[in-house]
């Protein structure tokens, strides 16, 4: 078993064209098919590595090398090898802040589809008076 911990970034190796990502809140346990990647580096954040290795980029990477037909699995060697580029921690911060940002409001149906709901109904009411101030 491969323990994580928070921050750590666990990635899916069967079937790497799944995108299955996670960053992990708690600490926990795994299996082999699970690979944990913990940051080491003071000049890395944890964040945005995330956000770099949750690019199609990367999973377009991992299924090049990936080996087997049926249930392929990703290269712990190739992913290893993976370009990734760091810039200096307040630029990752930056970085991070946006790309979180979005995903809340792509992805939460509790905060980011309630509020576009609300925007496109004051748009739509906005619309709809100067349809109607025609007097």
């Amino acid at each position: 078993m491969t323990e994580y911990i928070v921050n750590d970034i666990l990635i899916g190796n069967i079937r790497p064209y799944l995108k299955k990502i996670w960053q992990a809140d708690c600490t926990g346990g795994t299996n082999g098919d699970v690979l944990v990647i913990r940051v080491t580096d003071e000049k890395v954040n944890p964040k945005y590595l995330y956000q770099v290795l949750a690019d199609d980029k990367f999973f377009a990477f991992n299924m090049k090398h990936a080996k087997g037909a049926k249930m392929p699995r990703g290269s712990k060697t190739a992913i290893m090898q993976y370009k990734i580029p760091i810039p200096p921690l307040p630029e990752q911060e930056k970085i991070t802040a946006i790309l979180d940002k979005f995903d809340t409001l792509t992805h939460s149906v509790s905060e980011g589809l309630p509020h576009e709901i609300a925007l496109r109904r004051k748009q739509y009411e906005y619309y709809r008076e100067q349809l109607l101030a025609f007097r």
